[in-house]
């Protein structure tokens, strides 16, 4: 069984604005090294034993132009470059996914994937995902938990039930993002690890227990891929059709309500979701913005455009980030609020600036 990724690259990332913006989203941007995060992650699978060359890209038809760039500059060919005319959220991601597997080989396992991780120690991923690979031949749904080292309140957490095999394990419960305290006794009793949203399946099980909890999701997408646009190897799903899918995540959509639910954990990969500035500076191999005069000032993070010039004097562990003529100035504690930028921006009828 080849194992096709399946890499997910709609979202926003408005938490990395003014960077990451509805034009280029931070999937596509060279934030941790020379390449963008979409190109890592394409290249974390490409030419690994087990997995299918041509990976599979699921986006936003306004990221097709690029995906086709992107894809070029590192010498990939995708098997399919699926377009949405909207976002629906990843229930019709998989959906859409998964019928399409289906059609193209039925003995494969899907492995649905964010663009916009990081992962330091990426051999150790995929060799996770090639031992995750019996149990989603069996037919479980399969995740995966990353171990955590902190009561991290801003990830969801998977609890650990029955073992299966080595650290494949069934799923006792999917658990909401927790307060302080609840998340330090998840971290403490060692049953639960992050829900890092990454799946390996069959197709065809995907579409029964789509079919039996989200036939709405299902039916939508199946009619959407069924009208789709080609060119190339291109597929535009039908506008109409998509329109009317639902929008709700695999998660609320199957995951919480299979009994066909493994997971493999605790996985220690140096998994990072990149979420925030301040988690873009903990995994970073590029450096501050070489254009960056410092005076008396420490533990600052600043990203500029070429040909930008940002000086510091007197200041300690801010963000400064300079895109044009986008500058976001915040504390390093602050990282999280970005995002409210973004929303003040719509509100107020700055669209230009997003």
């Amino acid at each position: 069984m080849a194992i096709h990724p399946v890499i997910m690259c709609g979202g926003a990332g408005t938490r990395l604005w003014p960077v990451s913006n509805q034009a280029c989203p931070k999937q596509f941007h060279r934030l941790v090294s020379d390449k963008s995060v979409f190109q890592e992650t394409v290249l974390r699978f490409h030419g690994q034993p087990g997995f299918h060359p041509e990976p599979v890209i699921i986006s936003n038809a306004a990221y097709a132009g690029l995906i086709a760039e992107q894809l070029a500059a590192i010498g990939v060919t995708p098997g399919a470059i699926l377009l949405e005319p909207e976002g629906r959220n990843t229930a019709a991601v998989a959906a859409v996914a998964a019928r399409h597997l289906a059609a193209v080989d039925d003995t494969a396992l899907g492995l649905l994937v964010p663009s916009d991780h990081f992962i330091g120690q990426p051999e150790t991923f995929t060799e996770a995902v090639r031992e995750a690979a019996s149990a989603a031949a069996e037919g479980y749904i399969t995740t995966f938990g990353i171990a955590p080292d902190r009561p991290e309140t801003g990830f969801g957490y998977i609890q650990a039930g029955d073992r299966l095999s080595g650290k494949l394990q069934r799923v006792a419960a999917f658990k909401e993002k927790p307060d302080a305290v609840t998340a330090a006794e998840y971290l403490a009793s060692g049953r639960y690890s992050w829900n890092a949203g990454i799946f390996l399946f069959r197709p065809e099980t995907m579409l029964t227990e789509l079919g039996h909890y989200a036939p709405g999701v299902l039916d939508g997408a199946s009619r959407a891929l069924a009208a789709a646009r080609t060119e190339g190897a291109s597929i535009f799903l039908d506008p109409a059709a998509f329109a009317m899918t639902p929008s709700i995540s695999i998660d609320y959509a199957v995951m919480e309500h299979t009994a066909h639910a493994a997971v493999l954990a605790p996985l220690e990969c140096a998994w990072n979701d990149i979420g925030t500035w301040t988690a873009v500076g903990e995994v970073s191999s590029r450096p501050n913005s070489p254009a960056a005069i410092e005076i008396d000032s420490t533990g600052n993070l600043i990203h500029a455009r070429e040909g930008q010039l940002v000086a510091l004097v007197g200041v300690e562990d801010l963000i400064v980030v300079a895109d044009g003529n986008r500058i976001l100035i915040t504390r390093k504690d602050r990282a999280q609020d970005v995002g409210a930028v973004v929303k003040a921006l719509k509100e107020s009828g700055l669209k230009d600036f997003l």
